[in-house]
C-alpha cells in the first residue's frame, strides 16, 4: 500500500488534509465537466438540434439510477472510514470485497431495467415525439454501462474512505479524455450522431472501471474470495447506503416532473435547458466535493472520537463551498450568453438558456451547503432521518410546487425557482438537526470517557 496516496485524517492538519482531500475531486470535477461540455458542443454542432434535446430529457433519468448507485456507495464509505478510524482494520478486506459485490449486483440490475424499459420511461416524461427515438437508443446503450458504473461508484468509495482521492481522479480524467476522442470520432468522422455519443460514453465507463478494479487487485486490498463474503458487513453498508440512493432517487424523481414540464414547452426550451445545465456544471466543482470531505472527514473522526474537530470541519467546508460554488455561479451567470454561444449559434436556444442560468446557477451554493450538513449527520452514523427530511424538503417541496404554483404559473421563472426555494428550505431544518446531533454526540463521548 502506498502510504503517500492517503491521507492522516484524524492526525493532521484540518485545513491542510481537507485541501489535501478535495483538490483531487475538484480536479477530476472540472476535467470531466470540460470533456462533457465538450460532448455537448460535439453533438449541439456536429449532430443536430434534435440530438442535443435527445440527451438532455435523458438526463433525469439516467440521473435517476446512477445517483441511487453513488447514494448506495456511501454507505461502504461510511463503514471502511469508521474502520479505519476506529483503528479496527482486520476486516478490511472483507469489507472492500463486500463493497465491490454489492456494486456490481445493483449495477447488473439496474442495466436490465434500463435497457428493458428505456422507452417507457421516456413516455412517463412526456418526451417530444420528434425526439423520442433518439432519446431511447441513447439510454439503451448508456443504461448498459451501469454495471461498470456501479463497480466504479464502490472502488472509489473505498479508495476515498481510505484518504486516497487522487487515484479517482486520475482514473476519471484518463476516461474522460478517452470519451472526448471517442465522441469525435464516432459522432465527426463516423456520423453516427447520438448513437456515437452513447457508445462512447458506455466505452469510458467501462474504462474507468479497469483503472479502479487494476488498482485495488494490484494492491491486494481486493481479492477475489467467496469466504471474504460475510452478511453482516453486506447488512450494515446497505442500512447506511440505503436511505442515501433512496434520498438521491427521490432528488431524481422530482427532477424527472420537473423534466416533464420542461418538455411542456417544446424541443426547443429542451435544448435549451441541456445546453444550460451542462455549462451549470462547474458549480458542481465545489458543490461535489466538500459534501465527500464531509463525509469521509466526519466518520472518520468520529471513529476516532474527535468529535470536537468535526465541528471545525464542518464550518470550514461550509465556508469554502459557500465562496467557491456562489463566486462560480455569478461568473457563469453574468456570462452566460457568451457560454451558451459554445453550445449553439440559435439566438431563441441563447435566450431560453439564460432562464435556468438565472434562476438555478446563482443558487446552486446553496445545495452544496445542504450536502456538507447531511453527509456530515451521515457520518455519524445516522442515515434514516437527513433521508426522510430530505424527502420531504426537497422532494416532497417540489412535487407540490409544480401541482400547485407552477401549474397556475405556468412560465419557465416560475418553474427553475422551485430549486432554490427547495434547498433553502430543506438547508435550515438540516441545520438545526446537525445541530442537535453534533450535541448529542458530544455528551455520548463525555459520558463514556
Amino acid at each position: 500500500m502506498n502510504k503517500r496516496k492517503e491521507i492522516d485524517i484524524v492526525n493532521g492538519p484540518l485545513f491542510g488534509n481537507m485541501m489535501m482531500f478535495v483538490w483531487p475531486i475538484m480536479l477530476a470535477n472540472i476535467l470531466q465537466i470540460t470533456f462533457n461540455f465538450a460532448d455537448t458542443i460535439v453533438v449541439g454542432n456536429y449532430g443536430s438540434q434534435k440530438a442535443l434535446a435527445a440527451v438532455g430529457t435523458t438526463a433525469p433519468i439516467t440521473i435517476f439510477f446512477t445517483w441511487g448507485l453513488q447514494g448506495l456507495s456511501l454507505g461502504a464509505n461510511v463503514y471502511i472510514s469508521r474502520m479505519i478510524g476506529s483503528g479496527d482494520t482486520k476486516k478490511i478486506k472483507n469489507a472492500i470485497f463486500c463493497a465491490l459485490l454489492i456494486g456490481f449486483t445493483a449495477g447488473t440490475i439496474i442495466s436490465f431495467i434500463g435497457v428493458i424499459f428505456a422507452k417507457t420511461f421516456l413516455e412517463l416524461l412526456q418526451t417530444p415525439s420528434d425526439i423520442i427515438g433518439y432519446s431511447a437508443s441513447y439510454l439503451r446503450i448508456y443504461f448498459a454501462g451501469c454495471i461498470a458504473i456501479g463497480t466504479f461508484d464502490f472502488a472509489t468509495a473505498t479508495l476515498r474512505a481510505k484518504g486516497d482521492s487522487r487515484r479517482p481522479t486520475l482514473y476519471l480524467a484518463f476516461s474522460a479524455v478517452l470519451n472526448v476522442g471517442l465522441n469525435l470520432l464516432f459522432v465527426i468522422v463516423l456520423g453516427m450522431n447520438v448513437e456515437g455519443v452513447a457508445f462512447a460514453t458506455l466505452i469510458s465507463q467501462f474504462f474507468a472501471c479497469f483503472l479502479a478494479l487494476r488498482r485495488l487487485t494490484g494492491n491486494k486490498d481486493l481479492i477475489i474470495d467467496r469466504s471474504l463474503y460475510e452478511s453482516d458487513i453486506v447488512l450494515t453498508m446497505l442500512k447506511y447506503g440505503i436511505p442515501s440512493a433512496i434520498q438521491n432517487q427521490m432528488f431524481s424523481f422530482s427532477n424527472m416532473i420537473i423534466q416533464s414540464s420542461i418538455n411542456s414547452f417544446g424541443s426547443d426550451f429542451v435544448a435549451a435547458n441541456t445546453a444550460a445545465n451542462a455549462i451549470e456544471e462547474y458549480v458542481y466543482v465545489f458543490v461535489d466535493a466538500f459534501p465527500q470531505a464531509s463525509l469521509t472527514f466526519t466518520s472518520q473522526l468520529y471513529g476516532a472520537g474527535k468529535i470536537r474537530k468535526i465541528k471545525d470541519m464542518v464550518i470550514m467546508a461550509f465556508l469554502i463551498c459557500w465562496l467557491g460554488a456562489f463566486g462560480i455561479g455569478m461568473i457563469i451567470y453574468l456570462n452566460g450568453q457568451f457560454f451558451l454561444g459554445f453550445m449553439s449559434n440559435d439566438p431563441l436556444i441563447i435566450e431560453l438558456g439564460m432562464y435556468r442560468l438565472k434562476n438555478v446557477t446563482r443558487f446552486l451554493f446553496i445545495n452544496g451547503l445542504l450536502d456538507v450538513v447531511v453527509n456530515s449527520i451521515r457520518g455519524f452514523g445516522i442515515a434514516a432521518l437527513p433521508t426522510l427530511v430530505t424527502l420531504f424538503g426537497v422532494c416532497g417541496f417540489r412535487i407540490l410546487y409544480i401541482y400547485t404554483y407552477f401549474a397556475s404559473h405556468h412560465s419557465p421563472d416560475s418553474l427553475y425557482l422551485c430549486f432554490p426555494l427547495s434547498w433553502l428550505l430543506t438547508l435550515i431544518i438540516q441545520s438545526i438537526i446537525w445541530i442537535f446531533v453534533y450535541r448529542r454526540r458530544r455528551m455520548e463521548l463525555i459520558e463514556n470517557s
